[in-house]
């Protein structure tokens, strides 16, 4: 698969995730953290993981647009 060209059912670890939205790992952290974020807890310390375009979905509800449209 080519970088940069994802798949709505990827599942992502949050890692993944930091590289995917441009921010450090800490932040992405922070935001799985927030009510609703689609986070599957598979257990143990980095048992969490994500599938892309549910993430996506509550990515764009969550967040507005930087223009504020």
């Amino acid at each position: 698969m080519e970088q940069g060209v994802y798949s709505e059912t990827d599942v992502i670890t949050i890692p993944e995730l930091a590289k995917r939205i441009k921010v450090d790992k800490n932040k992405a952290y922070d935001i799985t953290f927030q009510p609703g974020c689609p986070v599957y807890d598979l257990g143990g310390e980095r048992g969490k993981r994500i599938i892309w375009g549910d993430f996506l979905g509550w990515f764009r509800n969550r967040y507005k647009i930087a223009s504020g449209e």
